[in-house]
């Protein structure tokens, strides 16, 4: 059973993903419980998980380009090599994108295909479901 100590994700079973829809600002520490999921996939033995963040309620951000680098490391070592996890994260700003796309850059060489949008649609398409199973709102 995967129990999120924030309350802002949870596994969807039936679709075999993680959902995450976190709030306010983004701050290391934040990242850290987001992109490796320390306190909820890994406890749970679901380190190849994919996952779906919904980052529209997002509203600062307060990280630095060394904090992502280092959550990039860390991950490197829960992930096995055989199997790639997908991460895809909705944004609804400028600013949002710009720091997952940096975040892109780092992980994927650490075998976790990042997938950063607008566009719920398309990154549904990445994850092979209905954007209604998601259970979020195209943002405007």
């Amino acid at each position: 059973m995967l129990v999120c100590p924030y309350e802002i994700g949870a596994f969807n079973e039936a679709l075999g993903i993680l959902i995450c829809r976190p709030t306010g600002e983004l701050t290391a520490d934040l990242a850290h419980d987001l992109i490796i999921c320390h306190e909820c996939i890994v406890k749970a033995g679901l380190e190849q998980v994919n996952r779906f963040h919904d980052l529209t309620g997002i509203t600062a951000i307060n990280l630095k380009f060394h904090d992502l680098s280092r959550l990039c490391r860390i991950e490197a070592g829960l992930r096995k090599p055989e199997r790639t996890v997908k991460a895809c994260y909705l944004v609804s700003n400028e600013w949002v994108y710009g720091t997952l796309r940096m975040y892109q850059a780092l992980a994927e060489s650490y075998g976790v295909e990042v997938y950063v949008s607008h566009d719920i649609g398309e990154l549904a398409d990445v994850l092979g479901v209905d954007p209604a199973q998601l259970g979020t709102k195209q943002p405007p």
